[in-house]
């Protein structure tokens, strides 16, 4: 087993909900489930359907046949789900709000106004999938992410050096050299200790 299929088996257990054998797919199905409002008591809460439009009559066969986009749990009307790619653009937000640090009510009160996603639960599930799914990409493409932050940290020693800020440039070199795993040893001997 891979490290990414651990990282999604853990990710299954953190959400409890999901399957094992449905693990590809398994979050956004998940999120597409979850009740985007809940009650005064924390109960989910899912929107009533909006009344159809008179629609060409179509035999019960084909009613029964094609309940897709309508599966909320616990409820006597269907809704419709939210499709997989409004599910992607939305976990993307929640990764650009984490990596912008903001704060839980924020996050909360922006997802409100754009989703009219009203339930806690269901904002903690979004959540927690795109911090695992950051926390994939970044195990996944260490050496990119690290050639990233190497250049941008030459970019900084390349201008500190330009305005005569030399302790700033020896830093960032300082830096590069930890990330590519260059520096091994402290550059200062311990205090206390003699340098044999």
């Amino acid at each position: 087993m891979g490290l990414r299929d651990e990282l999604r088996n853990s990710l299954c257990s953190a959400l409890g909900e999901i399957e094992a054998l449905y693990i590809a797919d398994a979050a956004v199905e998940q999120l597409r489930d979850a009740a985007p409002q809940e009650d005064a008591d924390g109960k989910p809460l899912w929107p009533q359907p909006s009344t159809p439009v008179a629609a060409p009559a179509a035999s019960d066969t084909d009613q029964r046949e094609s309940p897709r986009g309508v599966r909320f749990p616990h409820q006597l009307h269907r809704a419709t789900r939210p499709p997989r790619a409004e599910i992607e653009a939305r976990l993307a937000q929640m990764q650009c709000w984490i990596a912008q640090r903001q704060p839980y009510a924020v996050i909360r009160d922006q997802a409100a106004l754009l989703w009219d996603m009203r339930s806690d639960c269901t904002l903690r599930k979004y959540l927690r999938v795109a911090r695992s799914r950051m926390v994939e990409e970044l195990v996944e493409d260490r050496w990119m992410h690290q050639a990233e932050q190497i250049y941008s940290l030459m970019d900084v020693a390349r201008r500190a050096a330009d305005n005569e800020q030399f302790s700033a440039a020896v830093g960032a070199h300082r830096v590069i050299a930890e990330i590519a795993g260059l520096l091994r040893a402290p550059l200062k001997p311990p205090e206390g200790g003699s340098a044999t």
